[in-house]
């Protein structure tokens, strides 16, 4: 019906375009054929004008000539109102007449949509009260079942942990009179379901000489009774009670407390392969690194499977080479994944450079990953997937997609910055613009509908603070057609 409309609409507006057309054409023949008759008049005055000379005396001649020459001025000034007139009255019957069309056929239309969207709000309404009473009607045939489920997933749950508790081996005791080679550094919130499992990668390292700094951070679950059980059988465990600061801060006291030469990263819903620790801290030692990074695995949470998650899949590690030593100026850091935990550091390279975590904000470890990248002078890549990532998880920022999306935008602020403090921002200029652009747009596209607005805001005025040429605007708009709304 809408395309209909439009259609009749159009071929009504082509129509009195057309008859406006004829008119003019009519009213050109029409003043063409007056200037004619002005010009055939003229003609004949001037005839009679010459007859007049040849039989009157000089005066009678100038007094005749100049009669003549008043009418043909009057005649020309009657000719030229006449085409104004009639040029003005064809133009403002036509255009009252166009308007009046138009407006019957929008009054039309207006009242077609009306009845239809009327038609369909009842139709709409009426379909809603069914679904509302089928799905009341399922749920009371559903009842009696609800329960019988309920109670066997609890004789279930009871069962499982009976059995899980009797076959849990209890922790022996293990102590090391050894100084630390890696200081791990474990935030923890909260993840008492996944703890256990952490904690257990770590401990059963094949390098025995690490210490396993663990900072509560004001966790409300199991977390800090878990730890401090893990802690009670292994003199490795260092375990940090405070007040909830967040992630960056709870890393940031790690870093002070740790011992060892090097330093890792792993987040408590994270686990990490044996070997892992004992094969990067060898790559560091035996090609004199500044850091040492290894592939990634993945396990989906929510499915319970083993999955890449989908920034983490193979092919985009393949840019990073294999078999040689590099850094920032071989391979800018924003070509390639990003994440602080599939590799080891040497602790003198945050000495050195005073490199700590962001505080106050989620996306904190931005400030590390790239602060330690644009540093460090010897980095070593091998495609060994030695950590596990779990993905997919309630509660993560990435899952919950609300409102602390937001603090990336401030985390843009602070790598650029820190680009500009150790003078890689013009080298890595338009590769960092890029990968801001692209993660400011594909944030927006994830966060809650609830947030979008203030999100867009200040991805707005984020983007129009950004100093970029027009050349790396138009660049960037090919690659980002969105963003044309937006600078």
């Amino acid at each position: 019906m809408d395309n209909f409309d439009e259609k009749y609409l159009k071929s009504q507006k082509q129509f009195y375009e057309s008859e406006i057309e004829l008119l003019k054409s009519k009213f050109e023949y029409e003043k063409s054929k007056l200037l004619t008759d002005f010009e055939n008049e003229k003609s004949q005055l001037k005839k009679e004008l010459e007859e007049y000379y040849n039989v009157k005396n000089t005066q009678d001649k100038e007094a005749v000539k100049e009669y003549y020459e008043k009418e043909l001025l009057s005649q020309k000034n009657w000719y030229e109102e006449e085409i104004i007139r009639r040029q003005k009255e064809t133009e403002n019957w036509h255009e009252n007449n166009l308007k009046e069309k138009t407006q019957e056929l929008k009054k039309g239309y207006e009242e077609i949509i009306s009845a239809l969207s009327e038609k369909l709000n009842t139709e709409t309404q009426i379909l809603s009260n069914q679904l509302i009473e089928q799905k009341r009607y399922y749920e009371e045939q559903l009842k009696p079942y609800k329960k019988l489920i309920k109670a066997g997933k609890k004789l279930f749950t009871l069962k499982f942990k009976k059995e899980q508790k009797e076959q849990k081996p209890a922790l022996q005791e293990v102590k090391y009179e050894v100084k630390p080679k890696v200081s791990v550094i474990l935030p923890v919130y909260n993840v008492g379901k996944y703890l256990r499992q952490s904690l257990d990668s770590l401990i059963n390292q094949t390098l025995k000489e690490i210490e396993i700094i663990c900072i509560d951070d004001g966790s409300t679950d199991e977390s800090y009774e878990i730890l401090e059980e893990y802690k009670s059988k292994d003199n490795r465990i260092k375990v940090i009670q405070k007040e909830n600061k967040g992630t960056g801060a709870a890393r940031n006291d790690g870093l002070r407390l740790a011992t060892g030469e090097c330093i890792g990263f792993v987040d408590p819903d994270d686990w990490v392969k044996p070997n892992m620790f004992e094969r990067l801290y060898s790559l560091i030692k035996e090609k004199n690194l500044d850091i040492a990074m290894c592939m990634p695995d993945g396990y989906d949470e929510g499915n319970k499977v083993n999955a890449p998650f989908p920034y983490f899949i193979d092919a985009n590690f393949d840019i990073i080479p294999t078999d040689k030593i590099f850094n920032w100026r071989d391979l800018s850091p924003f070509k390639y994944p990003m994440c602080v935990w599939n590799k080891l550091y040497t602790k003198k390279l945050f000495d050195e450079n005073n490199i700590e975590f962001a505080e106050g904000l989620d996306f904190e470890d931005h400030k590390v990953i790239f602060g330690t990248l644009l540093t460090a002078e010897r980095i070593f890549f091998i495609r060994e997937k030695l950590y596990v990532y779990r993905f997919n998880r309630e509660g993560s920022v990435l899952s919950d997609n609300n409102r602390r999306l937001i603090d990336h935008i401030e985390i843009f602020n602070i790598v650029e910055q820190l680009m500009k403090d150790t003078k890689t921002f013009e080298p890595l200029r338009f590769d960092f613009l890029t990968y801001k652009v692209h993660n400011l747009l594909y944030y927006y596209g994830m966060i809650k509908d609830e947030y979008k607005h203030e999100y867009y805001e200040n991805m707005v005025e984020a983007l129009k603070k950004t100093q970029m040429s027009d050349d790396e605007k138009e660049q960037l708009k090919q690659k980002y057609p969105e963003l044309s709304k937006i600078i």
